[in-house]
């Protein structure tokens, strides 16, 4: 680029470190930017004090406003948007206090774009509009009424609360139909994501930029050996859905493949593991927890797996599984955006049957496996470099920046 293009980035949380699919999505795009020669400033929410050397680490690649609030769904914040009628994901993300530190930082400096992370951002990014004309380029992780829709639809028991949750998946619809609209271009994170935002809103500027991995960073090592009975999960066990979701296959899928395979091993990283995991098969189960590098566990697992039953957007968790060379196994939701095959090393099950029979599979045919491994990192090659992504809307920017002059 010529000229530095200047970046508002406005974000619901601090990306840094980069340990989980929400984060990864926002830092690399931060990371990417810099790279590209971009001058970013971050404002972003944390409800902690965020430590030095990763404030040092966010400081490579952009300036930092950080804003000091809680998105926790409270009491208050849930009847409010009963009594109001409102989207409480939308909501709880903007208020006055937010809006004045905003303000304050839009009279100090002049910017070409306002990059906002998220459905939940597009108000805050509205109002800065509001007051400076800025074109909005708004990041789609995720259709979010489509995950809200689908947790009402998995509740089976309690009526009121999935009345609740699917009202709030109506008024999320309304509202992100809004801002996909009124935001000057608007990208998804995956085809399928770029199809349901043209169905509800035809008319608006939106394109498809997937996700990516560095390559270089998420590479296995040379001449390992892999424990072929380990299975791994890594996610992140504060979002109540991936709970459900390894509920469900210790209840239903571990337990076949036990039959079998009487020592298969399940290995379990992220944060915050649920403390009713000690009652499961303690002879089968490694819980780790949260770890700052995974790739060492990932090095020596033999297969992924990743069910999921609510979700949108892309899980950047199984992509970098792939670049691993491990063959994943997940359910169509878990899988949702990334468009591989069987062949490609993704096997998508969504019956604790055929699930169990997979991973059987997959552990009597170990060289086959070893190869399904390599054909996933071959794909990940092909269609999620984080440079061809940031690099087509960098290019969309500095169309809109050219227009706005």
């Amino acid at each position: 680029m010529e000229k530095k293009i200047k970046i508002l980035q406005l974000s619901p949380q601090f990306p840094f470190p980069m340990d989980d699919g929400g984060k990864i999505s926002i830092g690399n795009l931060t990371k990417q930017f810099s790279n590209f020669g971009a001058d970013i400033t971050l404002f972003c929410y944390s409800n902690n004090t965020i430590a030095n050397d990763l404030l040092e680490q966010a400081k490579k690649y952009c300036k930092i406003e950080i804003y000091q609030h809680s998105t926790k769904n409270t009491i208050y914040r849930i009847l409010k948007s009963i009594i109001f009628n409102q989207s409480i994901y939308l909501s709880k993300h903007i208020d006055k206090k937010i809006q004045t530190k905003l303000k304050q930082i839009l009279s100090k400096e002049q910017f070409d774009i306002i990059h906002t992370d998220h459905t939940c951002m597009a108000p805050l990014a509205f109002y800065a509009q509001s007051l400076t004309n800025i074109p909005i380029g708004l990041r789609l992780h995720n259709i979010e009424w489509i995950i809200w829709k689908r947790y009402s639809q998995n509740i089976k028991s309690n009526l009121l609360k999935r009345h609740y949750i699917n009202n709030q998946a109506e008024i999320l619809k309304i509202k992100e139909k809004e801002f996909i609209e009124k935001s000057d271009v608007t990208f998804t994170i995956s085809d399928i994501d770029l199809s349901r935002a043209k169905e509800i809103a035809p008319k608006a500027n939106i394109y498809s930029a997937p996700a990516g991995v560095d390559l270089e960073y998420w590479k296995p090592l040379e001449h390992i050996e892999r424990n072929n009975k380990e299975l791994i999960i890594a996610t992140t066990y504060k979002w109540i859905h991936n709970v459900d979701a390894l509920k469900w296959f210790l209840d239903f899928v571990f337990p076949l493949v036990m039959k079998v395979f009487p020592d298969i091993q399940l290995t379990l990283l992220g944060k915050d593991p649920p403390t009713w995991l000690k009652h499961y098969y303690p002879q089968n189960l490694n819980v780790i927890g949260y770890v700052e590098d995974v790739r060492t566990y990932l090095n020596r697992a033999n297969i992924y797996i990743a069910p999921l039953f609510v979700g949108s957007g892309i899980r950047i968790k199984i992509l970098e599984a792939m670049a691993m060379e491990l063959p994943v196994i997940a359910t169509t939701v878990s899988a949702e955006g990334i468009k591989a095959t069987s062949s490609d090393g993704l096997f998508i099950c969504d019956e604790p049957v055929a699930f169990a029979n997979t991973i059987v599979q997959l552990i009597k045919t170990n060289s086959q496996t070893r190869e399904l491994g390599k054909s996933a990192r071959n794909f990940i090659n092909e269609h999620f470099i984080w440079e061809n992504t940031v690099k087509f809307i960098l290019h969309e920017y500095s169309k809109l920046v050219i227009s706005k002059k």
